[in-house]
């Protein structure tokens, strides 16, 4: 690639300095003359752009060749096992550095491969293959990537039907904090609520809830990883 570089700039500068030579020459210069030059610019120009293309200094990323380089396949796969997961996560956990863990993901959205979405401020990647379900896991395992969100979820795993203040003395959190994340847990479906038999709902784990936790918690248990 550098020496790739090198050939370019170096024709680049060639280019430069005809030009230059061609304005500060003494005679005026024939239209003949003008026109070879810039027929041999052309010239150049085609033998650079035929060479990019010949030996992978440039190369468009289609559907069907993204896959074609180890990395985007790696990423691919780590997507497809931990879905919402955000781009220093994958990085750290493919031993990657960002600016190219994040390369390689554009190159995926390019290719409607991979979607990403803002999430708790933190952009989120999923599969594209899976649709709705995809999306809706990727969300639930970001969201539960919050400890305070987290533990809401498990007491409501082990203690289903219980009311907001219940769950806030439970954790010793405060009532507004469960509250903020009580919502955000309904909106992913992650949680329901109940008010047919109190006056205050009481909130229930749903399925798309207890499969995420099951995951989130096997997830965690990984070397590397942290509660």
């Amino acid at each position: 690639m550098r020496k790739t570089f090198k050939l370019v700039l170096g024709l680049a500068l060639f280019l430069f300095f005809v030009g230059e030579a061609a304005a500060y020459t003494p005679f005026k210069p024939s239209i003949s003359s003008g026109v070879t030059f810039i027929a041999i610019a052309v010239a150049i120009m085609a033998i650079l752009v035929t060479f990019f293309f010949t030996h992978g200094g440039i190369k468009y990323v289609t559907p069907e060749n993204v896959l074609d380089k180890e990395i985007r396949r790696t990423i691919y796969s780590y997507l497809n096992e931990y879905p919402g997961s955000h781009l220093r996560e994958i990085a750290r956990d493919l031993d990657l550095k960002p600016s190219n863990a994040e390369w390689h993901l554009r190159k995926l959205e390019q290719s409607n491969l991979v979607r990403s979405r803002k999430i708790g401020g933190k952009k989120v990647y999923y599969l594209v293959e899976g649709g709705v379900e995809s999306r809706k896991r990727a969300i639930a395992e970001s969201i539960l990537r919050n400890k305070n969100a987290r533990m809401i979820m498990q007491y409501l795993h082990d203690n289903p039907g219980k009311h907001l203040l219940e769950i806030a003395r439970a954790l010793n959190l405060n009532h507004h904090t469960v509250k903020w994340h009580i919502k955000k847990l309904q909106m992913a479906e992650l949680v329901e609520g109940d008010r047919s038999k109190s006056a205050y709902p009481v909130y229930y784990p749903t399925e798309i809830g207890l499969e995420a936790v099951e995951r989130f918690n096997e997830y965690i248990k990984k070397p590397g990883r942290a509660a």
